[in-house]
């Protein structure tokens, strides 16, 4: 890839992701003001949700009625759809394993919440480990 081509691409991934950033931060304000309270959970899910019928519906219009134009993809599923939810990029890989092998994609989708679930408890432990040393050591 020529640099030229890398510098577009990344402006194309910036473009769109300044787009789903603040829509994200906007679903978060929305979800606060309705709930009149911290609604970190729900808007995570609405996120996730939207994101994951985005990047279905997205992908499919790409690739049938563009043929995969890169730099569409790189403005709506990379930079758009990937800052406003992370969770669309997995869906986006399972979709695209789910088409093409069926035990490949089980074996991804089990492998990869099973290894976000014990990366998370793993992480909670060392931060529990951590806050008790540092408060045995009187920080």
């Amino acid at each position: 890839m020529k640099p030229a081509s890398a510098f577009y691409d990344m402006l194309w991934v910036a473009a769109g992701g300044a787009i789903g950033a603040s829509l994200r931060y906007g679903t978060e304000l929305m979800m606060q003001t309705i709930s009149n309270q911290s609604a970190m959970f729900t808007s995570t899910a609405i996120e996730n949700i939207l994101g994951s019928f985005a990047i279905g519906l997205v992908y499919t219009l790409l690739v049938k009625r563009t043929g995969n134009n890169h730099r569409l993809s790189l403005f709506f599923l990379t930079g758009l759809i990937g800052s406003y939810t992370t969770y669309s990029g997995f869906m986006a890989e399972n979709l695209m394993l789910i088409q093409s092998d069926l035990i490949l994609f089980a074996g991804y989708f089990v492998f990869q919440i099973g290894a976000g679930i014990f990366a998370a408890i793993i992480g909670i432990g060392f931060g529990k480990k951590w806050v008790r040393n540092l408060k045995s050591r009187g920080r």
